[in-house]
């Protein structure tokens, strides 16, 4: 039952669709990284952006906000973004294993959930946290 109402979820659509993107990314990652440095593949990267956002912008309305918080998280969020892509783009082109290396850094999330945990003060329950330990386990495994 719980996972046909999973199905229908937009949220679980949304998540998959992300996920093949972010696949494809890592993939021209790697690729553009063997041609050129990481530096200008991250300059790059940020002009594909441009017809994304103009896409958004033509076919959803969207409100300038005027939320100094939220405009301030919007762009710690893409400094960060950045940052992150470089760093895995420098990665990538250090000659490592790009199957580890990506699936090392695809454990962002476990950060994620200590912030969630110690910032905004969530709570997770025994197999969430069970999953967290194998989550960490699994990339010292791998990466051996």
């Amino acid at each position: 039952m719980k996972i046909a109402q999973g199905l229908k979820a937009k949220w679980f659509w949304y998540s998959l669709l992300a996920v093949l993107f972010w696949g494809a990314w890592i993939l021209c990652s790697k690729l553009g990284t063997n041609e050129i440095p990481a530096t200008t593949m991250q300059f790059i990267f940020a002009f594909g952006f441009i017809p994304v956002a103009i896409l958004v912008l033509i076919t959803k309305r969207i409100k300038f906000e005027k939320s100094v918080k939220g405009i301030s998280f919007s762009l710690g969020n893409g400094v960060l973004a950045g940052i992150g892509g470089l760093t895995l783009l420098a990665a990538y082109r250090s000659g490592g294993n790009t199957s580890v290396i990506t699936a090392a850094t695809a454990l962002y999330p476990l950060i994620t959930v200590l912030l969630a945990v110690l910032v905004l003060r969530e709570r997770l329950n025994w197999l969430q946290m069970i999953g967290l330990g194998f989550a960490a386990a699994a990339i010292v495994i791998f990466s051996l």
